[in-house]
């Protein structure tokens, strides 16, 4: 048996650090990819960008492809950990899903 993959859309707070090379779109991609998880994501639409000393804090809507456990009964839950657990994001508003596999 496969873990079940999902797509989900996300709203999110997320620090982008500043100087990667790349445009926006790319660095949040960059931050949201370093989960196992995430398979791949799609930035929807970028709502506001506040500048810090070190990075962006980006508020964005990001559409996602994460593989999740068999044993997930919430996947909006489900989803909503696994992108609020990665370094960089500060709050994860919002989650959207449809089971794909």
């Amino acid at each position: 048996m496969t873990a079940p993959t999902i797509d989900a859309t996300a709203d999110l707070e997320i620090q982008v650090p500043r100087g990667d090379d790349g445009t926006l779109q790319d660095g949040i991609a960059t931050v949201l990819g370093r989960s196992a998880a995430v398979d791949r994501t799609e930035v929807v639409d970028i709502s506001g960008v506040t500048p810090t000393l070190n990075d962006l804090r980006v508020d964005a809507s990001v559409r996602l492809h994460v593989h999740l456990d068999d044993s997930v009964e919430d996947e909006r839950a489900a989803v909503r950990e696994t992108v609020a657990d990665q370094f960089g994001v500060r709050a994860v508003t919002a989650v959207e899903t449809d089971q794909s596999a």
